[in-house]
């Protein structure tokens, strides 16, 4: 009998990377997760979900110590992250799915059929992509923005993992996007298919 894949997704800031992962879920037929999970958390907690969005960008020192520490009250940020773990576990015990970001692929990190991705590409190609979206078009100022964003994701992975985001011993598979979409999908769908036909 076929395990039912769980794909955990993480990746550097405009990498294509959330691109990859929804084409991913569109061709394999399953549920895409990725901003779905604050509104899941905001429900589930009663926050809202610009509460929930802001928490991202000022977490605390660690989780660990908020929980042993003598407060009765986590901070906010460590409550979010809590609520939005439960939700990654509930999704993904309801069956296969893309779940992008949040530290999924540590959530499930005992999950045997998680397969856990991490997405990266040149900074070249990631300056424009931003492009696209942002005014100034000087390169230094992407670049800088680019910086700030990955310091953030890196700071938030190791409070609350401890595990050095984007090292390729916390997953099972690095892509770089600059590949094209069509061969990272591809190749993933594959990686899929080992894991769903891998005994238990």
């Amino acid at each position: 009998m076929k395990n039912q894949c769980v794909i955990a997704v993480s990746r550097e800031f405009c990498s294509g990377g959330q691109d990859i992962a929804k084409k991913l879920a569109e061709e394999l037929r399953i549920p895409y997760y990725d901003k779905e999970i604050i509104t899941l958390a905001a429900k589930e907690s009663g926050l809202s979900e610009k509460a929930i969005k802001e928490s991202a960008k000022r977490h605390t020192g660690s989780l660990l110590y908020s929980l042993y520490s003598m407060s009765k009250d986590l901070p906010l940020t460590d409550q979010v992250y809590l609520v939005q773990s439960k939700i990654i576990r509930e999704l993904a015990q309801k069956g296969p799915c893309v779940i992008v970001g949040r530290c999924a692929d540590y959530v499930l990190r005992d999950m045997p059929n998680c397969l856990r991705v991490f997405i990266h590409a040149p900074l070249e190609e990631r300056i424009n992509l931003l492009r696209l979206y942002e005014v100034d078009e000087r390169d230094e100022v992407l670049q800088n923005i680019l910086a700030k964003e990955d310091k953030a994701r890196a700071s938030y992975c190791h409070c609350y993992t401890q595990n050095r985001w984007g090292a390729a011993k916390n997953y099972h598979i690095s892509l770089d996007a600059s590949m094209g979409e069509d061969v990272c999908v591809e190749i993933l769908k594959q990686a899929v298919k080992g894991f769903e036909e891998k005994e238990d």
